[in-house]
């Protein structure tokens, strides 16, 4: 009698243990809006800041991390389940360090790239998130041409704006 009760005790305890697992997944996608969304077609970034040629750098970024991350598959035709558009506001420089032998020298910046993006789930027809504030940056030291170091550095703050860019596509917020 004391075997049956262990047993049952044993059996019950399992079934309580499994079903509170049963509603997680394995996966980095989550939320009711994105359910059944595997593909993610990303258009060329619009460019609406006065620094020229930064679409290009910034969708290529994006492609690169979705295509790292595995989340969503890039598909670049009009037929994904979802569509990613991003809107480059502005991009903002600013001091954050003088040199070492004169104050009023500025010898580190940050770079730092706005945009406003929107998620599309075709498969649902409606929009996950709309205009979202998400920015990405990086710091650069300048020695005598403040252009050039600044040229060097966007592709690196288009690398952070898109990580947080497909952070927030694939945690689903």
């Amino acid at each position: 009698m004391s075997l049956h009760l262990f047993r049952s005790a044993l059996a019950l305890c399992l079934i309580l243990t499994l079903s509170g697992c049963a509603g997680y997944r394995v996966g980095n996608i989550s939320g009711r809006e994105l359910q059944g969304v595997r593909s993610v077609y990303v258009p060329v970034a619009k460019n609406r800041s006065l620094t020229p040629d930064l679409q290009m750098t910034v969708t290529n970024a994006i492609i690169r991390r979705f295509n790292n991350d595995g989340t969503l598959q890039v598909n670049q035709t009009a037929n994904a389940d979802s569509e990613l558009d991003v809107t480059i506001t502005d991009v903002i420089p600013t001091a954050i360090s003088s040199s070492n032998n004169d104050i009023y020298v500025t010898s580190q910046y940050r770079v730092t790239i706005e945009a406003t993006v929107t998620f599309v789930n075709r498969r649902l027809g409606r929009k996950i998130f709309e205009n979202a504030s998400i920015n990405g940056s990086t710091t650069y030291f300048t020695q005598s041409d403040i252009q050039e170091g600044e040229r060097q550095a966007l592709p690196l703050a288009a690398q952070d704006l898109a990580n947080n860019i497909v952070n927030v596509v694939a945690e689903g917020w």
